[in-house]
């Protein structure tokens, strides 16, 4: 299961890309149209965690709702161009819809993202801005992802981590190393991770946003390797599937041993 984003300012670290949750309330007026077979909603124990809304085939709100009181506590809207591609999204809480964070996404003329910007709030008020800028190999699979602190283009732009992927042919990112520049100005390895994938339909694959490294597969098994801990953290991975080979359940056991079960719910 993809861990939720914190919104933390001090966030350097490329985790797994969160799903958030869509709205039950008044927020869109027009229920919107829920393609067939698209993933809907997600489920921990009979509660609702995330759900999905959809504009024909275009992800336009994702949420999260509060497994113990079922309220909405933060969604995710999206804002797209003329090519159906990500040009902002923006992330509110649940209850108030005070704006949490926006991330803009600019591409070059092969489509290919080029440069995410990131602003977090508190209240109304701007804490911290940061960018991040993509590389990809000759086959157009992402490659390397910098993280900079400040804004771009202003002079105040520092660089603070990257990732370098190793992506198979069949596009599963099997291994991401995150390097952190350190007072020195000097990369040193943060941590490795090594995923491996089963060979069925990820449902989150096509809904992933832009610049996330999201593989077409499931993940079935994760291990970081934090260096300078000498600690490694190991998760692993198991689903039941439909007819499609859709997954119908997804069992997670954490690094304590500790395992939780989702069940994923489709618009058919």
């Amino acid at each position: 299961m993809n861990l939720r984003n914190k919104f933390m300012p001090a966030m350097l670290m490329l985790g797994v890309v969160a799903f958030s949750s869509c709205e039950k309330q008044e927020n869109d007026s027009i229920q919107p149209e829920l393609e067939q077979g698209m993933i809907s909603h997600i489920l921990a124990d009979s509660a609702e965690v995330t759900s999905y809304n959809f504009a024909g085939k275009q992800l336009s709100q994702v949420n999260h709702y509060d497994v113990e009181t079922g309220d909405l506590e933060s969604f995710e809207k999206f804002e797209r161009d003329s090519k159906g591609r990500i040009l902002k999204s923006s992330t509110y809480t649940g209850g108030s819809k005070t704006l949490l964070s926006e991330q803009d996404f600019t591409y070059n003329t092969s489509g290919q993202l080029t440069k995410s910007s990131m602003a977090y709030y508190s209240g109304s008020k701007l804490e911290y801005t940061a960018y991040a800028t993509y590389e990809y190999n000759a086959d157009n699979k992402l490659e390397k992802k910098s993280i900079f602190e400040g804004k771009d283009g202003e002079g105040e732009g520092k660089l603070k981590s990257y990732t370098k992927f190793e992506v198979l042919p069949n596009g599963n990112y099997i291994q991401e190393k995150q390097y952190v520049i350190d007072d020195k100005k000097e990369a040193k390895l943060f941590s490795t991770t090594t995923n491996s994938y089963d060979s069925s339909v990820n449902p989150f694959h096509t809904l992933a946003e832009p610049g996330a490294a999201s593989s077409p597969n499931n993940l079935v098994a994760s291990s970081t390797a934090v260096h300078n801990s000498k600690k490694t953290y190991k998760y692993s991975y198991s689903y039941t599937y439909d007819e499609r080979g859709y997954p119908l359940t997804q069992t997670v056991v954490s690094p304590d041993g500790k395992s939780e079960t989702y069940k994923y719910l489709y618009s058919n």
